[in-house]
């Protein structure tokens, strides 16, 4: 790691104390200011003077920062992406106020003043953000003019070597400088590089690049102490999960599916069910005025369900609200052959998606509450109540019609890993505007790189998609 990467990641520390202890004296002060006083009079400050409280949230700043560290945001990369960083201090400041409510819970003798606790934990948030984002502007300013750069040799280039050259050249707030290119593994040029640039890193990005050359590379990279990176092999790009394990004293390596198995299926399996719980008072008035304004606009049912495969490829029924006019929809619970014959026209003469997936913003079968539901994508949500039943998740592959599956290819298959979701990679990377490769590569990456932490970022872009997006169809 660089120096300037050390020296970021240090000044995080005091930075991230004194952001915490910052948030919880603002929380104590609008507790205790004469407006809230006079509103509703604090009855703590007899049981917690200001000192004693101080104390206390010094504790809470040292185990909330201890936290932030198992996490590894004092990692001063400078491609940790912002929002990734933004999710690992929600959910590390969110355990930390866990812990000490736990805390007041089994000592019952601390104050009970329940706005200083959520105040302190969202001006936390907040403040803590604040400073981070700041110490990422210095360190980027610093980037873009070339101090604490990583000096980096691309060996074997190719359409990789080409492509990450030209990615590091356009940013380079990324911190890479590229010093050299070579198509071919030789040791002199290699220990002539190092000596006249200082390399870094070296990226392999040939993946067919034979075992002698790999081995030499990581030789030099073993003398010089630099790091090595490499440009996966297909057999390689699919192990990304892997479990190794003793057979009778053979080694084997497991090749996962996913980490959606065991303990993370759990996992994900309440997340959904808390996603309910929360969705159903939230969204209840949504849920009727939709209800009353599809009545009112067009005859027909208010819900409608339609089969779509899922996981395993197990057939089920998905729940929306009705978008079209009766006459047109190919549901389950209504519709015939001529609504299925008119759709099949539209898909051959106006689709705007590739591949078997069919998609067309001006579709004349849509009524006019149908057009605002589903821009809005309110449309979409009575799948909750497929979330309930187990048959999708919140954030997963989007799940396709018998038709469209029909037509997958072999290496498609890994999307019935798991269950389809509400929202997806897919979702909040482009969603209509992709074409159906690139769907099924950003739902495929989700199935081998699942974490809780990757489904709480989706979160967040789907929230911000909805405010944002109205490119829905």
């Amino acid at each position: 790691m660089k120096r300037s990467e050390l020296f970021f990641g240090a000044i995080l520390v005091p930075i991230d104390f004194v952001a915490m202890i910052a948030a919880g004296l603002l929380a104590y002060y609008l507790r205790v200011s004469p407006t809230a006083q006079e509103i509703r009079p604090a009855v703590f400050q007899l049981d917690l003077p200001l000192v004693e409280y101080l104390q206390l949230i010094s504790v809470v700043a040292v185990v909330t920062i201890v936290i932030f560290a198992m996490q590894g945001l004092y990692v001063m990369r400078a491609t940790r992406r912002p929002l990734d960083e933004l999710t690992h201090i929600f959910s590390s400041i969110s355990i930390g106020v866990m812990i000490v409510l736990v805390y007041v819970f089994l000592s019952a003798a601390l104050f009970q003043s329940r706005f200083i606790v959520m105040a302190a934990y969202v001006f936390a948030i907040i403040f803590v953000t604040a400073g981070r984002f700041g110490v990422r502007y210095a360190q980027k300013w610093l980037l873009r003019r070339g101090t604490g750069v990583h000096r980096v040799a691309l060996i074997g280039n190719g359409k990789y070597g080409d492509q990450l050259e030209r990615v590091f050249r356009r940013k380079p707030q990324l911190g890479y400088v590229v010093v050299g290119m070579s198509e071919k593994v030789r040791w002199e040029e290699m220990e002539e590089l190092y000596q006249r640039s200082g390399l870094d890193e070296v990226i392999q990005t040939a993946p067919t690049l034979t075992d002698e050359d790999n081995l030499m590379l990581l030789d030099f990279c073993d003398k010089y102490k630099i790091d090595y990176k490499y440009v996966p092999n297909t057999f390689e790009a699919h192990a990304a999960n892997v479990q190794f394990r003793q057979i009778g004293g053979v080694p084997v390596m497991e090749l996962q599916r996913t980490p959606l198995d065991g303990w993370g299926r759990v996992a994900k399996r309440l997340m959904d069910l808390f996603g309910v719980l929360v969705g159903a008072v939230i969204l209840a008035p949504i849920y009727m005025a939709a209800a009353v304004a599809i009545r009112m606009d067009s005859p027909g049912p208010i819900l409608y369900s339609q089969t779509r495969i899922g996981r395993n490829k197990k057939p089920f029924d998905i729940y929306k609200f009705r978008s079209m006019k009766q006459e047109f929809c190919t549901g389950n619970n209504y519709g015939g052959e001529k609504a299925r014959q008119y759709e099949e026209k539209l898909r051959q003469e106006t689709n705007e998606r590739s591949g078997p997936l069919f998609k067309m913003k001006m579709d004349p079968r849509v009524t006019r509450v149908g057009r605002f539901i589903r821009k809005w994508r309110i449309d979409e949500l009575p799948q909750l109540i497929n979330v309930a039943r187990g048959e999708m998740s919140l954030f997963g592959p989007r799940p396709h019609l018998p038709n469209e599956v029909s037509r997958y290819g072999k290496h498609h298959q890994k999307l019935f890993t798991i269950k389809p979701g509400m929202s997806g990679m897919a979702q909040v990377n482009g969603n209509a505007g992709l074409s159906f490769d690139q769907e099924a590569n950003l739902d495929i990456a989700y199935v081998e790189g699942w974490s809780l932490f990757l489904d709480i970022i989706l979160l967040f872009k789907t929230l911000v998609l909805l405010l944002k997006d109205k490119n829905a169809v």
